[in-house]
C-alpha cells in the first residue's frame, strides 16, 4: 500500500512539474512573439494584460584597460520600459539605445523577475523545444534565416529577419540559457535591432548626456 501511495505521489509530482514547464514555455512564447513583432514591424509593444512597471534609465559603464589613459568605449545611458505578467516569472524589458542623429535602436527582451527562481534543466528543455517550434514556423514563411549566437551556453539559438525592418535595421531573435554550471545560471531571450546606424525616432525620454 505504501509503495502504491509513493508511486501515485511521484507521478503527481512529475505531472505537476511537466505542466509548470509547459505553462512557462507558453507564457514565454506569447511574450517572445509580442517582442519580436514589435521590433520587426517598428510598432508599439502590445502590453495587453501586463502590469506596467514604469520607465527607468540604465547606465552602461565605460570599457577601460589598466594603463590606457582613455576608455576604449565610452559609457552611455539607455531608456527602459518594463512590464510583468502578474503571477509569472518573466519581466519584459523594452530598451532604447541613446539617440544617434535622431534615431534610436531598440530591443525587447524577457528577463526573470528579481525574486524568481532560476531556469531548471527541465524547464530549459521545454523552452528550447518552444523556441525551435517557433523558429521552424518562421523559417517556413521564407522571410527568415537561421542565425545562431556563439555556442557559449547550454542553449544557443537564434533566427534573423531576412530583410531589414521599417527602421532600416537587421533584426535578430535569440534564446541563450545556461543550466550546466553550478556557479552560473543564465537566461536571455528576446529580439533586437542589430545595426549601429539605424533605428526610428525615440519613443522614450532619454538622458541628454552619456557616461564618460
Amino acid at each position: 500500500m505504501r509503495r502504491i501511495t509513493l508511486s501515485i505521489l511521484l507521478n503527481f509530482a512529475l505531472i505537476t512539474s511537466a505542466r509548470a514547464s509547459e505553462d512557462l514555455s507558453g507564457v514565454w512564447r506569447d511574450l517572445f512573439t509580442r517582442c519580436r513583432i514589435a521590433v520587426e514591424t517598428g510598432k508599439d509593444f502590445d502590453a495587453t494584460g501586463l502590469r506596467d512597471l514604469g520607465r527607468d534609465v540604465r547606465t552602461v559603464a565605460p570599457v577601460t584597460v589598466p594603463g590606457v589613459p582613455f576608455p576604449l568605449l565610452h559609457g552611455y545611458k539607455m531608456a527602459e520600459q518594463r512590464w510583468e505578467v502578474p503571477g509569472a516569472r518573466f519581466v519584459v524589458v523594452e530598451t532604447e539605445y541613446p539617440p544617434d542623429h535622431g534615431k534610436s535602436r531598440r530591443s525587447c527582451e524577457l528577463e526573470l523577475a528579481q525574486e524568481a527562481k532560476p531556469i531548471s534543466a527541465d524547464e530549459e528543455n521545454h523552452l528550447r523545444t518552444a523556441f525551435l517550434a517557433e523558429r521552424d514556423e518562421l523559417l517556413g514563411t521564407g522571410r527568415y534565416e537561421r542565425w545562431n549566437p556563439d555556442p557559449i551556453f547550454s542553449t544557443n539559438l537564434g533566427v534573423r529577419l531576412a530583410e531589414k525592418n521599417p527602421s532600416g535595421c537587421r533584426v535578430v531573435s535569440i534564446m541563450q540559457i545556461e543550466t550546466r554550471s553550478q556557479s552560473l545560471s543564465f537566461f536571455a531571450t528576446g529580439t533586437a535591432e542589430q545595426d549601429a546606424a539605424c533605428g526610428a525616432a525615440p519613443r522614450f525620454e532619454h538622458p541628454q548626456n552619456g557616461t564618460r
